[in-house]
């Protein structure tokens, strides 16, 4: 859908982007639009008159709409194809987002405003952090930059006893029973809150003395989560200071972090390139050339890139044209591109369309089922493929 609607293009400042945050009310976002609306300008009439049609179309959206999901909502309005039709309608177009909207957002342009989807799609940096000690444990989740709390419990396990003798031996046996509970229900509450209400793709466990040690070294966590672990610190606290604790102890650890799956591939397109006859290839061109022999079985893409297809399109003849250049490029490019006339019935009339290269590889690839792996997070792989320029896949065979 992101794909699908960067491709559309106003014939001014008609479309309207809304971001709405979570357990917004529908008639008071329906109020705030209102009061924007009358300070809205437009350049010509029939700009007007499409953002109007647009405008009217997404207040009668929102009054349909009971309540805003608990991760808010985006919208889409404005005139253009749909379905594969030939003319325009106003359309509206829904998106509920992967991650709560952070801040309300409306922006009226001659394209539709994707960033803060495409911001969320990018980051799949989600940490789940235990603080512990014998007597409680507390879950947090780092999800992004935002630190949630989500659960504490308690063992009740007294201290440990000043009694001596057979008393003592005792004490211990039932106090290391009541320890060994304690752990499994850590453990229970580990699975549920990173593995089934939420996906994380990292463990970072923490707290004063070793009890934290004893519980790794017990193997009770779930697979998944014994081998997602990323850390363990010494903190001076357990509870909701103790997962902050955690958290600023483990900044930098986090900020090297590689999701899984992108430090597989990673390491996979490297082991290629180690190799004499590997299948990995770099470079945008060469890139898409083996995309359009069918030769890619795994695009891998940093995005930070900052690529863009500038696409111009003859309205006389439909001859297409395109150059994929460095965002910061793209004024000056369409400013050459319409300068120069239609090679084809040499008219100067055309339509420009602008689209992100991750967007442009996955067109490619989805036609010979190949995969577009995007490196987001921070890491050293992220680094060695940047040094790579950034972009390169790893091929089904070695072409003759």
């Amino acid at each position: 859908m992101i794909a699908w609607l960067s491709d559309k293009e106003g014939v001014g400042k008609e479309f309207i982007s809304l971001y709405i945050p979570p357990n917004s009310s529908p008639d008071q976002i329906i109020t705030t639009l209102k009061n924007q609306s009358k300070y809205a300008t437009m350049n010509h009439e029939s700009v007007q008159d499409r953002f109007q049609d647009a405008f009217k179309n997404l207040l009668q959206h929102l009054k349909l709409k009971k309540e805003i999901s608990e991760n808010g909502l985006a919208l889409f309005a404005g005139t253009f194809a749909v379905n594969d039709q030939k003319g325009e309608v106003a359309s509206v177009e829904e998106i509920v987002p992967p991650e709560p909207v952070a801040t309300y957002l409306y922006e009226v342009d001659d394209h539709f405003h994707l960033e803060p989807l495409r911001e969320m799609l990018r980051n799949p940096r989600v940490v789940g952090i235990v603080a512990m000690d014998s007597k409680e444990a507390s879950f947090g989740l780092l999800n992004g930059e935002r630190l949630e709390f989500i659960k504490d419990i308690t063992s009740g396990i007294p201290g440990k006893s000043g009694k001596g003798g057979q008393s003592q031996r005792r004490y211990e046996r039932e106090r290391d029973m009541e320890l060994t509970y304690f752990f499994h229900r850590i453990a229970e509450h580990a699975t549920k809150a990173f593995l089934e209400d939420h996906r994380i793709i990292a463990m970072i466990v923490g707290g004063p003395g070793s009890t934290k040690n004893d519980f790794l070294k017990g193997n009770y966590l779930h697979y998944e989560l014994q081998n997602a672990i990323l850390s363990t610190v010494d903190t001076q606290s357990v509870g909701k200071e103790g997962v902050k604790e955690i958290l600023e102890k483990s900044s930098e650890a986090i900020s090297n972090m590689c999701a899984p799956e992108e430090k597989m591939v990673a390491h996979r397109l490297l082991a290629e390139l180690a190799k004499q006859d590997g299948l990995a290839i770099y470079g945008l061109y060469p890139v898409l050339n083996a995309l359009r022999n069918e030769e890619v079985e795994l695009v891998i893409i940093t995005d930070s890139t900052n690529l863009i297809e500038i696409g111009a399109m003859c309205k006389k003849c439909g001859l297409r044209k395109t150059e994929i250049v460095d965002k910061k490029e793209k004024t000056q490019t369409i400013r050459k591109m319409l300068s120069n006339p239609c090679e084809r019935c040499n008219s100067h009339e055309y339509e420009v369309e602008e689209k992100d290269i991750v967007d442009v590889l996955e067109d490619a690839a989805s036609q010979t089922d190949a995969r577009v792996e995007v490196i987001s997070t921070e890491s050293d792989e992220k680094a060695q493929l940047t040094a790579l320029g950034g972009i390169a896949a790893i091929l089904r065979y070695k072409p003759k």
